[in-house]
């Protein structure tokens, strides 16, 4: 049975990982069969509403604000536990690599991964670090108390629960984006993100901010579009089809220019 939940969690972009979720949600059916849908974020009802001020505990004993973490930076929050053997490092360790090797490693965001288990502390935290280290300036690792994990999963649509018998947590496998004043801006979903995918995402996140840095970013947004179909950013069709007009029509104009300059000889 375990490894049927296992395959069929993978199937559908979810992680085996840590966490809790209350009774009133039905994980298995009648027949033993996990329930997918109740791990599904309603992304209209959160999008575009704000994560609350949590306190964070940080490696160094010291205790912040999570908006004065993310103050003036575009930031990817990731929801995950540091005892997990399952894709909670996956997807660390993949995002790790994507800002490492690519563009990414020169712009200015924030990568704030927070435990929902309750039961880590420091020590699981630096264990994790060092396991999975070095990590760049963008990173900041925390734990937070259970209040604040209730309030801040609440807040982004995040369910998770403990699966006894496999000794694991389910949840949602996705990076969510957050706006530097604690907005919801994006939901990605998956383990292996791409660089276009993160940096239209981080776009997304400060828009109302232009520099010399984000133009390239800001076009982006121009010529993609968001398929949540896919949870992946495609060519905007609108765009597509678009250039297709205007290049068909600069195709006559230059067409009628060369007939102006070569004239057809009268017989």
């Amino acid at each position: 049975m375990k490894k049927f939940l296992v395959l069929l969690l993978l199937s559908i972009g979810l992680a085996s990982a840590s966490g809790v979720m209350g009774p009133s949600n039905k994980a298995f059916d009648d027949n033993d069969i996990f329930n997918p849908e109740i791990l599904k974020i309603d992304e209209r009802k959160y999008l575009g509403t704000f994560v609350p001020n949590v306190r964070i505990l940080l490696e160094d004993g010291s205790v912040e604000d999570l908006y004065s973490l993310i103050k003036e930076k575009p930031t990817i929050l990731l929801l995950s536990y540091y005892t997990c053997e399952g894709t909670c490092p996956v997807r660390v360790d993949n995002l790790k690599k994507l800002i490492q090797k690519t563009s990414l490693k020169d712009k200015d965001f924030r990568v704030l991964n927070l435990s929902f288990d309750k039961r880590d502390t420091l020590e699981t935290l630096r264990e994790f670090k060092k396991l999975h280290g070095p990590f760049t300036y963008h990173w900041v690792f925390g734990i937070i108390d259970k209040k604040s994990i209730h309030e801040l999963t609440e807040s982004v649509g995040f369910k998770f629960f403990f699966v006894e018998r496999d000794k694991t947590f389910v949840h949602p496998n996705v990076y969510i984006f957050l706006s530097p004043e604690g907005r919801i801006t994006r939901y990605l979903y998956g383990v292996k993100p791409s660089e276009r995918d993160i940096r239209i995402a981080l776009a997304e996140s400060t828009q109302n901010k232009i520099s010399l840095n984000s133009v390239i970013d800001l076009a982006y947004l121009v010529c993609f579009t968001y398929d949540p179909s896919r949870s992946r950013y495609v060519v905007n069709p609108t765009l597509l089809f678009g250039g297709i007009g205007f290049s068909a029509l600069g195709l006559v104009i230059l067409f009628a220019l060369l007939m102006n300059k070569f004239p057809k000889k009268e017989v």
